[in-house]
C-alpha cells in the first residue's frame, strides 16, 4: 500500500480525477477500446488515460513531444499536435477509435475524422463546440464518495499517480493562470494555503 495522498494531490484528484472518471463513463469506454484523449499530459488526461488503462482501453494521448515519455510512464502511446495529427493518429490506429476525449485546446481537422467516434470535450471556447455530432458531448463532473473512493483506492494500489507540476501560494494567481495558459502543463498546477 502507498503512502497517503498529500492535501494538494488529494485536491486534484478530487477535481480533475473525478472529471476524468465522468468522461469516461459518459464515454462507455473499456476492456478492448481505444480512446484518444487530446491534451493527454494535463489534468484531465493525465488522470484519463491512466483510468482508461487500468479499464483495459488503449489510449492515444496527443502532446507536445516533451510530455511524450510522461504519456508512456502512465501507459499511453504519445502522438504530437498539430498539423498532421490525424495522419499520425491513423498511423498508430488504422482501424480507427471508438472515442475521444478532447480535454482542451481544437483540433479541426481531428474531429472531422472522428465524427463516428463517441466525443466528450472540454473547452466550452473551442472550435470543436462548432463542429457536432450526434454523440459529442460537454465534460462535466459528476462527484460522488463512491467515485472519489474508487479513485483513492487506485491511488493507495499504485495503478492511479497524481501528478502536480508546481503548487502556487494565492497570491501567485496570476503566475498560475500565465502557466495554464501555455497550454502546456504537465499534470496540474494547484494553490495550497
Amino acid at each position: 500500500m502507498r503512502a497517503a495522498l498529500t492535501r494538494p494531490q488529494a485536491g486534484a484528484l478530487s477535481a480533475s480525477g473525478q472529471t476524468a472518471s465522468t468522461a469516461l463513463d459518459r464515454l462507455r469506454v473499456g476492456a478492448g477500446d481505444t480512446l484518444l484523449v487530446h491534451a493527454a499530459a494535463g489534468g484531465v488526461g493525465s488522470f484519463a488515460v491512466q483510468v482508461a488503462r487500468a479499464g483495459g482501453a488503449r489510449v492515444i494521448g496527443t502532446a507536445s513531444e516533451r510530455n511524450h515519455d510522461y504519456l508512456r510512464e502512465l501507459g499511453a502511446t504519445a502522438v504530437c499536435y498539430g498539423d498532421g495529427l490525424v495522419e499520425r493518429v491513423r498511423a498508430e490506429v488504422p482501424g480507427g477509435i471508438g472515442a475521444a476525449l478532447v480535454a482542451v485546446g481544437s483540433e479541426e481537422a481531428l474531429h472531422a475524422r472522428l465524427r463516428s467516434c463517441r466525443i466528450v470535450r472540454g473547452s466550452a471556447r473551442s472550435r470543436f463546440s462548432r463542429l457536432p455530432t450526434s454523440s459529442d458531448r460537454r465534460i462535466t463532473t459528476e462527484r460522488s464518495a463512491a467515485r472519489l473512493g474508487e479513485l483513492t483506492r487506485m491511488c493507495a494500489a499504485g495503478s492511479l499517480r497524481v501528478s502536480i507540476q508546481q503548487r502556487y501560494r494565492l497570491d501567485e494567481a496570476a503566475s498560475a493562470h500565465r502557466a495554464m495558459e501555455t497550454g502546456h502543463v504537465r499534470g496540474k498546477l494547484v494553490f495550497v494555503l
